[in-house]
């Protein structure tokens, strides 16, 4: 299956759309300021990347762009389901946190960079 551009800024847009709905519910779950300030990172760091992927083609192809879609699609998906179980804070930082680094790689390979 080949992805294209609009489903893969559609999956960023939804990895940064989860991580805002959900920041106001994580930092009152935050037992320190580590924490917190690691969910508003996050957040800012996915919006930006966000804007940076609107304003990017996203059109490459090939086995690299479709690893990457496949890597931060599971990682949206670890996210979903540990926001649905009895997942630590902790740990859910560290999800959204690891979806970064997807959705950059995905940016840079689907844009061609």
């Amino acid at each position: 299956m080949t992805t294209s551009p609009e489903e893969r800024l559609f999956l960023i847009g939804q990895a940064y759309g989860s991580a805002r709905r959900r920041r106001a519910g994580d930092l009152r779950d935050a037992t320190s300021q580590t924490q917190a300030n690691a969910i508003l990172g996050n957040v800012d760091k996915l919006e930006a990347q966000f804007l940076q992927a609107a304003t990017a083609a996203l059109d490459a192809n090939g086995a690299a762009v479709e690893a990457a879609y496949a890597d931060a699609s599971a990682a949206q998906a670890a996210i979903e389901a540990a926001y649905n179980g009895a997942v630590a804070i902790a740990e859910k930082i560290g999800l959204v946190g690891d979806i970064i680094g997807k959705v950059g790689t995905l940016i840079k390979v689907a844009g061609g960079k």
